[in-house]
C-alpha cells in the first residue's frame, strides 16, 4: 500500500504472521497479528524504516470491508479501530474522490519523528485499487484458528 502526496510518502507493507502457525497463545489473538513494515520517506528524501505488529487479520479484512462500503456510497466516512493505536487509516468522500489520512507509529528508529502521517486524495479508481489489494492481503493472510 504506497500514499503518496506531493510532500511525503508511506509504503506500508505485510510481510507476515508474528507468530509461526504453530506459535502463540491458541486460546488468545497471538496467531492472527501481522507485522507491518513502513518506509516513510519526509519532505526532505529522507527514508525512515519500521516495523511493528499492530494489525489483526480480522482488522484488515474490516479496513477492505469498511472501504468497499465507503467507495460505494453507503457511507461518507470510514474511520479504523485497531486494538493498537500504531496504525490508523481514516477516510471519507470528497466529491468525486476520496481523502484518506493514513499514520504509522514510528517507536523503533533513532529519528526525531515518532509518527508517519500521510493525507492523500484517491480517485474512485485509486480507492478500488487500494480495496484490490487489501483484498489479495486478506486471501494472503487469512484468519487462524
Amino acid at each position: 500500500m504506497l500514499f503518496k502526496n506531493e510532500e511525503v510518502s508511506l509504503k506500508l507493507e505485510i510481510s507476515n504472521y508474528e507468530f509461526p502457525a504453530d506459535g502463540g497463545d491458541p486460546t488468545s489473538d497471538d496467531r492472527n497479528w501481522l507485522v507491518l513494515r513502513a518506509m516513510y520517506t519526509d519532505d526532505n528524501g529522507m527514508v525512515i524504516k519500521d516495523s511493528n505488529s499492530c494489525l489483526l487479520t480480522y482488522e484488515l479484512k474490516e479496513m477492505a470491508a469498511g472501504l468497499k462500503v465507503l467507495c460505494a456510497g453507503l457511507k461518507e466516512r470510514y474511520d479504523s479501530s485497531f486494538a493498537e493505536p500504531y496504525f490508523t487509516l481514516s477516510a471519507q468522500t470528497d466529491g468525486e474522490a476520496f481523502l484518506v489520512m493514513v499514520s504509522f507509529a514510528l517507536p523503533n528508529t533513532m529519528e526525531d519523528l515518532d509518527t508517519a502521517d500521510v493525507e492523500v486524495r484517491l480517485t474512485r479508481e485509486e480507492m478500488r485499487d487500494l480495496i484490490d489489494e487489501l483484498d489479495m492481503l486478506c486471501a494472503k493472510f487469512p484468519e487462524r484458528a
